[in-house]
């Protein structure tokens, strides 16, 4: 592996070093067609890789390792199946001059979708498209576009016909689950003296998180959040999972489907809004109640009639609820010995969780303005 450097673009360009990542076994190159390539390595996860491979034209080249929260085979399943939805919508439909919105599979030289190597690890292969990923404070018109992309996500994926998708990961959103993985880390915890410290540094925080748990238990029971229809949704829908333009401020595609499964159109209302609030000007994490309700406009606008109305009135609750799920994950993690979510810097869970945690009990504080503002844009449609 040798060192290479990538220029970021955006407002302000930055160098960072990467790495020619040789560890991509020469069957998946050969799998894709690919010889005498250079291939950058964008990220690398605990779970997946991300590489740039320029081999006469260029592709990312993904590696899925088996062994995480997700059955690989039923993420490459969703996958294909939405994407192909996507496809065939776009060739019979009134776009087709439209650059396409979405990841573009590249299949195999065999014709098939992916790799799958002895270990149960998946590889497979996009079409690669310049842009840039939203990293810091966003202006309201990049917000806005990325909420219209996502409601045209729910309308184009309304009327995919055939069995529901596959639950690749399970118990995803389940907030009970959740909060009874952080009662169980707090207890193996408080019973470790390495993690005993720990726990303590929690101890202020604790109040807050249990009476926002229960504040949201009564909202989200109030506007029927269990009551809602699945349907397909996106799952990830935070600001980091939409390609923005190179040069304007809008974005222009959705990527990473890997979570797309049957859910509440909550889901996606809830995790767009919270992610949304950590790109604002004002140090994150901020509520900002007028940029939400234009964000939900903009929404529902390109979801058209593929959104109801009983839907549209879960989305005041949608944003605290997955503010305060990811929190509680974050918390966890922090007691954890080895977390599952990566954060970077000291005691960076513990600081995360705490604020999405606060970032939830801020929006409550909004949801007696914000809930009108939901039944108005009802009336309007």
């Amino acid at each position: 592996m040798t060192d290479r450097w990538l220029q970021l673009g955006g407002a302000a360009t930055t160098l960072i070093p990467m790495q020619i990542d040789g560890d991509v076994p020469e069957h998946v190159l050969e799998a894709f067609g690919v010889s005498g390539a250079d291939i950058e390595l964008l990220s690398g996860g605990r779970t997946n890789r991300t590489m740039r491979v320029r081999a006469g034209y260029d592709l990312v080249l993904q590696h899925l390792r088996a062994g995480g929260p997700s059955d690989l085979l039923q993420v490459m399943e969703n996958l294909v199946r939405v994407t192909s939805h996507l496809e065939w919508q776009h060739a019979i439909g009134g776009d087709r001059g439209e650059p396409r919105w979405w990841p573009q599979l590249v299949p195999t030289v065999a014709g098939k979708p992916y790799v799958m190597d002895e270990q149960g690890d998946v590889w497979r292969a996009y079409l690669y498209t310049e842009g840039r990923v939203a990293r810091a404070v966003q202006p309201p018109a990049v917000l806005e576009s990325a909420a219209r992309l996502f409601g045209r996500f729910s309308h184009s994926t309304n009327d995919l016909d055939g069995p529901p998708l596959a639950i690749s990961t399970p118990g995803f959103h389940d907030l009970d689950m959740v909060w009874q993985a952080f009662e169980v880390e707090r207890e193996h915890a408080s019973a470790d003296t390495e993690r005993r410290g720990a726990v303590e540094r929690l101890a202020g925080d604790l109040a807050l998180v249990e009476a926002t748990r229960r504040r949201i238990e009564e909202r989200c029971a109030a506007d029927g959040l269990d009551l809602v229809r699945t349907r397909v949704v996106h799952n990830d829908t935070k600001m980091s999972n939409v390609l923005l333009h190179p040069v304007e401020p809008r974005a222009t595609a959705v990527i990473d489907l890997d979570l797309v499964m049957m859910g509440p159109l909550w889901h996606d209302i809830g995790d767009l809004v919270r992610s949304a609030s950590w790109h604002t000007a004002t140090p994150p994490p901020a509520f900002g109640e007028h940029q939400t309700v234009r964000m939900l406009r903009a929404f529902i606008s390109a979801a058209g009639p593929a959104v109801g109305d009983d839907e549209i009135a879960t989305f005041a609750a949608a944003g605290p609820r997955l503010s305060f799920e990811l929190g509680v994950r974050y918390l966890t993690d922090h007691l954890r010995s080895e977390p599952h979510l990566q954060v970077e810097g000291e005691d960076g869970h513990r600081r995360r969780g705490r604020a999405n945690v606060r970032l939830a009990a801020e929006m409550l504080n909004a949801y007696d303005a914000l809930r009108p503002a939901t039944d108005e844009l009802i009336a309007r449609r």
